[in-house]
């Protein structure tokens, strides 16, 4: 293959998005991937109207649809009482309201729904078994070197190599990741119909003091989607490959309401992973190099947006380079967008766990904020929802 005018460094959602979107616009990708196999680990993810606007403008999105579960609506509720705090309609009011699906998947379905598109569109363009570890910026582009010593050259890079970028450290301080205190739980339950009974078909986070819960179903509700975060101070090794006892799944969460002690009670096995955070870099792009996703702005799951903010952040890198010849124009418009999504779901963490005003006042202002207004509860969906990273930005080479 001749020198790629775009070399993409991470085969996950970020990278196989931003490669989706460098074909339609014209340009030669090459997506290097450091595992042998592209097979994502995790279980669900939300991914929210704002990233199906991306999957729509690569022709996508019924792909993603069909593989996943639109839920009725997306509430909080009192993880404890099960009362509802507020609870805004998805399903076809949302897609109206916001202009996209919201689309609960495993994170398998839909990598396999990227990859599959990219094989078919662009063979060979995807290579595993491949690590970027170092970069020089030269006078005509970048080398990248692997990790075995070969060295590729590129006119522009994006890294969307996750948190652990190694091409990340020329653009921030070079912290590790720290752990935040926090450790989630993850089961994944059958849903028989007693369990449809008891279960709403909606995306809810169930709040409590010093935990939280989020539940979902995916493959048209044949199975529940259960993430419990936990506050933990001795830390816990990240990644989806550590067990959990069942039994420390529930105790975790006992005397919350019935529907989440019926996931657990109906789950056959649990993992655990610690959430760990790491500053944004002070710079999104430096010269013919870009970072995206979580090689970006790291997200905390308290927003469910780390996939839809690889997505967005793809679209933009993408349509930057392809129409301005560098990455400028992308980090004016994600860096600031990135720190205001990062910044609620910190916020929202607080106020899961019970550590906010409102959440010690037993959620009761926002509760009555929904009663009294239910527009007033909608409309603070609508900036992260109805954002369209598309809308100006055509692809189209």
């Amino acid at each position: 293959m001749s020198k790629p005018r775009l070399l993409i460094c991470g085969g996950g959602i970020a990278g196989l998005t931003a490669a989706l979107c460098a074909l339609k616009a014209g340009l030669e990708p090459l997506v290097i991937e450091r595992a042998e196999t592209l097979s994502e680990v995790g279980a669900g993810l939300q991914v929210g109207a704002n990233a199906m606007k991306v999957m729509a403008g690569l022709g996508l999105d019924e792909a993603v649809r069909a593989a996943g579960h639109v839920p009725e609506a997306l509430e909080l509720r009192d993880g404890e009482s099960g009362r509802v705090i507020f609870s805004v309609p998805a399903g076809e009011a949302g897609r109206a309201r916001w202009g996209g699906w919201h689309v609960n998947i495993r994170r398998a379905a839909l990598q396999q729904v990227l990859a599959s598109a990219l094989q078919h569109r662009a063979p060979g363009v995807l290579r595993l078994g491949a690590e970027a570890v170092d970069y020089t910026e030269m006078a005509d582009g970048v080398v990248v070197e692997l990790a075995d010593g070969e060295c590729i050259e590129a006119q522009a890079v994006i890294a969307a190599d996750g948190i652990h970028s190694a091409l990340r450290r020329r653009f921030a301080s070079g912290k590790h990741p720290e752990y935040t205190g926090h450790t989630a739980l993850r089961v994944m339950a059958e849903a028989d119909d007693a369990l449809r009974v008891l279960v709403p078909d909606a995306s809810i986070a169930w709040a409590g003091p010093k935990r939280h819960a989020v539940t979902y179903y995916l493959h048209d509700r044949r199975v529940i989607n259960f993430v419990g975060v936990v506050e933990q101070a001795a830390p816990v090794p990240e990644g989806w490959h550590t067990e959990a006892s069942l039994a420390e799944a529930r105790a975790a969460f006992a005397g919350f309401a019935e529907p989440v002690a019926a996931i657990l009670e109906a789950a056959s096995e649990a993992r655990r992973w610690g959430l760990y955070d790491r500053p944004p870099p002070s710079r999104l792009a430096r010269g013919p190099v870009a970072v995206i996703g979580d090689a970006a702005v790291p997200m905390p799951p308290f927003m469910a947006q780390g996939a839809s903010f690889a997505m967005e952040c793809a679209w933009a890198s993408v349509w930057s380079l392809a129409t301005a010849g560098g990455f400028a124009a992308y980090e004016k418009a994600m860096a600031v967008r990135g720190g205001r999504i990062l910044e609620t779901a910190r916020r929202n963490g607080r106020f899961f766990h019970g550590k906010s005003l409102p959440a010690l006042a037993g959620y009761a202002p926002v509760r009555l904020a929904a009663n009294l207004s239910p527009g007033f509860i909608k409309q603070r969906f609508d900036w992260i929802y109805g954002y369209d990273v598309t809308a100006g930005r055509a692809l189209d080479a």
